[in-house]
């Protein structure tokens, strides 16, 4: 970001980049993005939790069963390792979360890769110990396909785009319903959901306190597909 390459050519010309494991981040890596770029923007999406680890669980599942360290979160092309038709449906097979228990999952979520991530609040209150509030943007997961221009429009202001409406005019038809990168759509067992929902209550209620804390008028809800 600070090539000269990367400068901004326009005012309306952002730079930025997306990853989960910013929430993972200790506070000396904070402090020192801060000290680079104090004047970020930073924007997070949160996820109903339950929802969030369920899908970081079955992630991991399919890592694993490629051979991949558990708690590593990589694609199979990362991997670099190549296998045939016969290979893949085992994988998938094994990867099956109808063939783990609940107590496997639940074991799962006490690794550190899964505890950290689902600790939305104790991460966001890491970053608010460097950036002010006014430079942390919260939205709301299930708005990326229940209100996707509002919640596009909440990025644009947050990151200082002035021209918006002509950025709206701009956009190709149907861009903001359009489906990326979708995931297995396994949903999650009664029993083992029930646990998971209690497993991980703090972490929602303490996220809901920040919300108040900070403003905001919604909470995380009980299911994003209930």
């Amino acid at each position: 970001f600070q090539s000269p390459s990367n400068k901004s050519t326009t005012k309306n010309t952002k730079l930025g980049e997306i990853t989960p494991c910013y929430m993972t981040l200790e506070e000396d890596d904070i402090c020192e993005i801060h000290q680079l770029f104090p004047s970020a923007r930073i924007i997070f999406l949160a996820r109903n939790i339950v929802d969030r680890a369920w899908s970081a669980l079955l992630m991991e599942l399919r890592n694993a069963v490629r051979g991949m360290e558990a708690g590593q979160f990589q694609t199979l092309s990362s991997h670099n390792k190549v296998v045939d038709s016969r290979q893949l449906r085992k994988m998938e097979e094994e990867a099956n979360p109808d063939r783990y228990n609940d107590d496997y999952f639940l074991e799962r979520l006490e690794h550190s890769t899964h505890s950290t991530r689902n600790d939305y609040a104790r991460g966001l209150r890491r970053w608010l110990k460097y950036f002010p509030k006014d430079q942390l943007l919260i939205l709301r997961y299930e708005d990326i396909a229940e209100r996707p221009k509002e919640l596009l429009r909440q990025v644009l202001e947050h990151t200082g785009i002035t021209d918006i409406e002509s950025y709206f005019h701009e956009l190709e038809q149907g861009v903001l319903k359009q489906k990326y990168n979708v995931g297995s759509n396994q949903t999650i067992r009664p029993s083992l959901r029930k646990k998971m929902e209690q497993h991980l209550l703090k972490n929602t209620e303490d996220t809901n306190a920040l919300l108040r804390e900070l403003g905001y008028n919604w909470s995380l809800g009980e299911s994003s597909h209930q």
